[in-house]
Parts: structure tokens; sequence; C-alpha cells
């Protein structure tokens, strides 16, 4: 596990298109553990690697994504009979070691796709407890993962009757992170707002669901235990009170008022976008996408306050981090390149800062910067390479020619994709 990487064009992962040409990087186990020009000499123990002038690259983190789901348009999403037969199999004994399997796939093929590390946000039956676990003891060679367990809400809440456990006791609700932390989360994710999917009316997509005792008494005792508390909040009001609990990142978003970003900067929070879901939903035909007239409206108001939210909060100098939303319809696990190239044309950043965003700038929402995120001495080896630049075009990155993890080179990574979801995600380039 020691390698030098030889001939590497190397972009360190800040805000600049800076590009180190003509470099060598030295991996000593897990670490970095020097970076010079070309023509050093190399120890014996050290297997040479030689990029011939490709690209190298942080590993993309994904700070929102759900790893039970494919991404395919599905007409059982809405609930029902459907719903409840999955959920009574999900928690079966002959369930788990299927979801299992599932998550175990999805995370792979995200890592083979160039993402080193997953937050991920909210599972069934702890599976993603389970898979990081295999990881960490290097049962699976597998991304970086932080997880909640399941995501925590109200009766009625966002993820209530799949990925959710709900109360509307406030005591009740702090008592799951308690059990989240005896299995030994990484994080806690609630839904204070509704959803598109669950939303009743044109225009309300997040309707207020948990109130003011409740998010506080979740993030509380998260912050007791010095968990980070991240949010599913796609309404202005639903903002307020998310950030007046005590929320750590608010996911999805909306637009954004002086006081809201005034409690933005109070409470030092952070805005995650996930532009994967709502643009598809809202601009593919519904034909593909199987929602019906309502679903379609509403994206298109969360993908307007998205934006708008997203952009006010750049302007003053509030975190923005990416994420996929991974699992929702029509987002797969390898499309993180997806979400940096929305970043950049639906956001008005530059390439640099965009792909900057999915690397330091997310490793620093996590509290991770000085593990992850840029190629820097001392940091874990967690890289990707492309064959060309891609601050000239963020498609490229969907590329991969390696992939290394934890100083673990996989090379030529390979994964299945879906090859109608990706013809309709092109449509929206």
């Amino acid at each position: 596990m020691r390698y030098a990487l030889i001939h590497a064009n190397v972009w360190i992962g800040y805000d600049t298109d800076e590009i180190l040409e003509n470099q060598t990087v030295f991996i000593n186990n897990e670490v970095i553990e020097k970076i010079v020009p070309d023509g050093a000499s190399i120890p014996s123990d050290f297997q040479v690697v030689d990029l011939k002038g490709q690209y190298l690259l942080p590993g993309l983190i994904n700070l929102h994504a759900h790893l039970f789901g494919t991404g395919k348009p599905s007409k059982t999403l809405g609930g029902g009979g459907s719903q409840k037969a999955l959920m009574k199999f999900v928690h079966s004994p002959l369930g788990k070691p299927v979801i299992d399997k599932m998550v175990k796939e999805h995370a792979l093929t995200a890592l083979h796709s160039g993402v080193t590390t997953i937050r991920s946000s909210g599972d069934f039956v702890y599976s993603d407890v389970r898979i990081r676990d295999k990881i960490n003891r290097d049962e699976i060679l597998g991304p970086r993962l932080l997880v909640p367990g399941p995501a925590i809400t109200c009766v009625g809440g966002h993820g209530d009757g799949t990925f959710a456990v709900t109360s509307n006791d406030p005591p009740t609700l702090a008592s799951y992170v308690d059990e989240n932390y005896n299995h030994h989360v990484d994080c806690i994710k609630i839904c204070v707002t509704g959803g598109v999917m669950d939303a009743k009316v044109k225009g309300e997509p997040g309707v207020v669901k948990m109130n003011l005792e409740q998010v506080r008494a979740v993030c509380q005792r998260a912050h007791d235990y010095g968990y980070q508390v991240a949010s599913h909040t796609e309404s202005s009001q639903g903002i307020r009170i998310a950030l007046e609990g005590g929320v750590d990142t608010i996911e999805h978003g909306s637009f954004l008022d002086d006081e809201l970003i005034a409690l933005f900067k109070e409470r030092q929070s952070a805005f995650i976008v996930t532009t994967s879901p709502a643009l598809p939903l809202a601009r593919l035909s519904p034909e593909i996408t199987k929602l019906n007239d309502l679903c379609v409206y509403n994206s298109e108001v969360v993908l307007k306050g998205m934006i708008d939210g997203a952009k006010k909060a750049l302007a003053n100098g509030i975190p923005v981090g990416l994420g996929t939303d991974e699992s929702c319809p029509l987002v797969t696990a390898y499309n993180m390149w997806r979400e940096i190239y929305y970043f950049h044309k639906f956001y008005d950043v530059s390439n640099a800062f965009a792909l900057h965003t999915a690397t330091l700038g997310n490793a620093k929402i996590i509290g991770l910067s000085e593990e992850i995120g840029s190629i820097e001495i001392g940091k874990c080896a967690d890289l990707i390479v492309v064959k060309e630049n891609p601050l000239e075009d963020l498609k490229r990155l969907k590329d991969i020619q390696m992939v290394m993890v934890r100083g673990h080179l996989i090379d030529k990574p390979t994964y299945q994709n879906l090859p109608q979801v990706d013809e309709w995600l092109d449509s929206l380039l």
C-alpha cells in the first residue's frame, strides 16, 4: 500500500483553476506523504503508477444520499399498500439481508464513480450502519460512510412509515437519539417539513411538520453526544424552526430573507443543495417521472426556492454543500458528477468553485477538512483520476479512470449504469 503516482496533473482542492503539472504523489499506507515534481527518487518498496498526464483530484464527497434505492422512477413511491408491504418485508428476518445487499451495492457503485465519502440521510433498520461497520473492519473496500440511522420526525412527518421513526412527544423523540447513539451512528437526521411526494397542496411542498419544541429536544440530545443534526427542510418557515431549534445543516432548503440569513450565521449552519431530484422531477415529462400534476408543480417550487436560497447563502458567506439525494426518482448512485455540474449551471458558480464545494467545501461542513477533501501532505489518500481537465468541462468527471480510497487503489473502476435514466438526464444538460 505504498504508491508513487507519477506524471500527475494535480488539482489540490481549493477554489482555483491552478493545476500542478508533472507531479509525483507519494502514498504511504493511507496517507499522502509527499508531493514533488516528477524526477524524484522513488524507494523500491513503492509501487509506481504512471498517470501519463491525467488529472489527479480529491475524492468527491456526497453530503446527502439514501443508499437503499436504485433511482428508477416508481409508481409505488407515494405509499399505500405497496409501501406497507415493502416495510413489512424490510423489517422481517429475510428483508434485512436484502436491504443490506442493496446498500452495499449502491455504496460500491458510488465509490467506483468517484465518491469516496458519503453522508447518508436516513436508512431502513440500521442497514447503513451495518455496511459502514463492514467497511471500517476492512471486510468491504467501500467509501467512508457517515450514517445517522433512521431519521427522526413527528407523526405524519416526512419519512413516517418508511425511513423515519416518529412520535409527537419531545422526550420520546430525544430517546430516538439515544437509540441511534447505541447503534454508534455518526450524525442525526430529522425531517422538519414535508416534501414533494407527501404534499397535499400546490405551492406547499415544505409544510412544517415538527414544531420548535420537538426540534429542540432532538438537537439538544444530539449535541450532547457531539452529533451534527441535518434536517430535511423545504420551506422558509421550516428553515426558521429548524435553525431556531439548533439544526446544523439545512437539507434542500428554500427562499431566504434577511432574518434567515442572520439565523444561519448565528447558528453557523450550512445550506445543502440537492438539485439532482428536483430538476428532473420538475422539468421532465410526467410520463417519465410518473408524477401527478401536484408533484410536478411542487418540484418546480422546491427547485426555484433551493436555487434562490443557495445563491443568497453564497452571497452572504453561508457555507453551501452538495448532495444528490440518491434513491429519489432519477437519482442514481453514480451521478454525483451531475450534482456538481448542476451547481455550476444553475447557481452561477465557476467550475472550480463547484468542484471545490464537492470536495474541500463539503469536508469542512462535516468537520473532516483536516483529514479529507484536498490533496495535501498528511491527509488521507482519497483520490480520483480523470483523463482530461474537469475544470474546463465538469462533465469529464463521469470518466473516472482510477479511484483511491484510504490508500487502496482501484484501477479501472466499473459499475452498472441505467442507460435509459442517463438518456433522460442528459437531455437536461
